[in-house]
């Protein structure tokens, strides 16, 4: 399998579980509120819970579309800018007492899973001789 088709089969991966995960805050958000790491999560009423849905359903979107238009440098450039966001949830996990453990085990994790997507999308091959 080729460095871009790993790319692009981690990153319909990651599409997948980012709006499942942004729905289940939009629709179910009971459901979610025990995983983000905080010590404590809004009430499943508070419309908070909403918006980090949509931001992760706007993600997942922007990415699928990068994906089915099959430009590999933006999605390359896309994926890079967009691991600032489970890296500022997992500072903000670490900075208001949250578990350690989920904010480097799901937030942390997840942006060097999106750290590394997109060096496989930018990097380039060494050309023969140089």
């Amino acid at each position: 399998m080729t460095r871009i088709k790993i790319a692009y089969t981690l990153s319909a991966a990651l599409v997948l579980f980012v709006l499942y995960f942004g729905t289940g805050y939009v629709f179910f958000p009971e459901t979610q509120t025990g995983g983000f790491g905080l010590p404590v999560m809004p009430s499943a009423g508070d419309p908070i819970l909403a918006v980090k849905g949509v931001r992760d359903i706007g993600t997942g979107l922007t990415l699928l579309a990068l994906l089915l238009f099959r430009n590999v440098r933006a999605a390359g450039w896309a994926l890079l800018a967009m691991a600032f966001i489970p890296v500022g949830d997992m500072l903000i996990v670490l900075t208001h007492n949250g578990s350690t453990g989920a904010a480097l085990g799901i937030h942390g994790a997840t942006a060097a899973l999106m750290v590394l997507i997109s060096a496989l999308f930018l990097i380039r091959p060494a050309q023969n001789g140089q």
